[in-house]
């Protein structure tokens, strides 16, 4: 697992819990898009979810994440 993805973990999981929540998610998205509409990010965060989700559990691990930064480049690039 990449060190990089690790770091920019971290840097999303904002209450250090080692999971990602949808807020999480959505705030890091926020960030990518700074003029796109928390509202609107919903979607777009839920697909992902339904893709990375491996577990259902309604977080992402750093290990269903590394797949999601290694396809989505902005996300990993923190």
């Amino acid at each position: 697992m990449s060190e990089q993805f690790e770091t920019v973990f971290a840097q999303y999981d904002t209450d250090g819990d080692g999971q990602l929540t949808v807020d999480e998610v959505t705030a890091a998205i926020a960030g990518m898009f700074p003029a796109a509409e928390v509202n609107d990010l919903s979607g777009l965060v839920g697909a992902l979810f339904a893709e990375y989700d491996t577990d259902r559990n309604g977080l992402l691990s750093v290990a269903e994440f590394v797949p999601l930064a290694e396809n989505l480049p902005e996300l990993g690039a923190g």
